[in-house]
């Protein structure tokens, strides 16, 4: 008997760990696209680039299943909810989450949090109170505060145990993070921090383990752990010991980042941090060859892994990249003489005189502006038949010389090229920007030598722009 009993025991728990179908039922009210953008979980955890996107027909409505164990997280057209298993029915209007018949309130409430970048929070804890115990108080009383109104809902049986559950472990590991961000901030802005912030910051490390990959949940936990890594361990302790601080180079400063993830982190955690690494850096389009080489390394250390097909197609990418840049400019590629003689827009659009130009100003380290890139040919076929010149002005530095170039020849980017020297990053400022600063990508158009619009449509908006060349044609 006592064999029987033991049997249906082990049954009973193997079917509890058995993740269990979640099915959910999206309504979309006054929807600018007939779309619904999904991020589901990958190991149980949020990988950026893990999207799904389903179309809806004329009822607005879509439907979507997948195995989740008590409770996930999702993000819906940008809205953070709470799914547990069963059927969840979903209405957004605008893409807002307004209904749920499920934790509804809950979930309603979540929306409204202080979703603020963790950092600039820590800031205002500082500027409030620089006394250790004046910050402890402070986090304490804001979690608690934050927590309030969930446990009156909790009370009141209008959330489930499960959602109360992980709405306090999510106010808890935001609690951590702040606090290991507070003393972070004031080493960057004093360089120094005393010893109640030293203290403070090794106990945000201590007090919550950061192995727990559900807690990777909380939007900016990759950051938080990034910084642990980079700033704390290979920063932070050698500058207290006293240790002298090589300067590394870009490509020995990225391997040593993945090998301290390597080397401080273990199972899942560990490997959804290495790939939320490398996906962070690759998604910055800059190509780096270094990174092909620790995403092998990354494949070598977990050959099926589930992150792996979205960072397959970025080295991919960046392999692609290196082999374009080793052809020649083509003809329409043309770097103009003595670039770097030039210190005014004026005398460098005074080249130009007679005729009508796009100016693209771009940088090669700038992500929307390489988004724009994908723009190019239809553009190119524009201007070409309107008579336009097209300039592209790199605000590049010195030291990114040959990826200008390169990113030329990648991007296929047919037109006049300058790269700027220190005088006209400062003309473009002074006359583009406000207080010395201006956004880029930044589009102008030139008639006879003369600045004629000093904020251009995107290539992306095409008609738009198109029709915008042609009143100065």
């Amino acid at each position: 008997m006592k064999r029987i009993i033991l049997f249906i025991l082990l049954i009973t728990g193997a079917i509890n760990s058995f993740a269990q179908e979640a099915k959910l039922n999206i309504k979309s009210l006054n929807a600018k696209n007939n779309k619904v953008i999904i991020q589901i979980p990958v190991d149980d955890t949020w990988f950026y680039p893990a999207q799904k996107e389903i179309k809806f027909g004329d009822d607005s409505t879509v439907n979507y299943s997948l195995k989740i164990n008590k409770l996930a997280w999702l993000r819906i057209n940008d809205n953070t909810v709470l799914i547990e298993p069963g059927t969840t029915h979903l209405v957004f209007d605008k893409g807002i989450l307004v209904q749920s018949d499920k934790n509804k309130e809950g979930m309603l409430l979540f929306s409204k949090r202080n979703a603020e970048f963790y950092q600039y929070r820590a800031q205002d804890y500082y500027k409030k109170d620089s006394t250790i115990a004046g910050l402890y108080q402070l986090l304490e009383n804001d979690k608690n505060e934050a927590l309030k109104p969930y446990v009156e809902l909790f009370s009141k049986q209008k959330i489930s145990a499960n959602f109360y559950n992980e709405i306090k472990r999510y106010f808890s590991t935001e609690q951590i993070i702040l606090q290991a961000a507070i003393p972070m901030i004031v080493l960057s802005t004093k360089q120094k921090i005393n010893n109640d912030l030293d203290k403070m910051w090794a106990d945000a490390y201590e007090k919550h383990s950061m192995n727990n990959l559900h807690d990777a949940f909380y939007p900016d936990f990759y950051y938080h752990t990034r910084y642990y890594v980079n700033t704390y361990l290979n920063y932070y302790i050698p500058l207290k010991k006293g240790t002298e601080l090589s300067k590394k180079d870009e490509n020995t400063g990225l391997k040593v980042i993945y090998k301290t993830f390597e080397n401080n982190f273990t199972g899942k955690m560990k490997e959804f941090l290495l790939a939320t690494f490398l996906y962070d850096e690759m998604l910055q389009n800059r190509y780096q060859k270094v990174l092909v080489d620790l995403f092998d390394s990354y494949n070598a250390s977990y050959p099926k892994s589930n992150f792996t097909p979205y960072l397959q197609p970025m080295a991919s990418k960046i392999i692609t990249y290196h082999n374009e840049v080793k052809k020649d400019f083509e003809p329409e590629q043309k770097i103009l003489s003595n670039y770097d003689k030039v210190n005014s827009l004026d005398s460098l659009i005074g080249q130009f005189k007679g005729k009508t130009v796009f100016v693209d100003i771009w940088a090669t380290w700038c992500g929307p502006c390489k988004e724009e890139f994908e723009y190019s040919k239809d553009l190119t076929k524009f201007l070409k038949a309107k008579q336009v010149d097209m300039l592209f002005i790199s605000i590049d530095k010195d030291d990114a010389a040959q990826q200008w170039k390169e990113m030329i020849k990648y991007f296929k980017l047919s037109g006049n090229h300058v790269r700027t020297n220190q005088a006209l990053r400062k003309d473009l400022s002074d006359k583009l920007g406000k207080n010395g600063s201006y956004g880029i990508p930044r589009y102008l158009i030139i008639k006879n030598g003369k600045l004629v619009v000093d904020n251009a449509l995107r290539p992306s908006d095409k008609e738009k722009l198109y029709a915008q060349i042609s009143n100065y044609l």
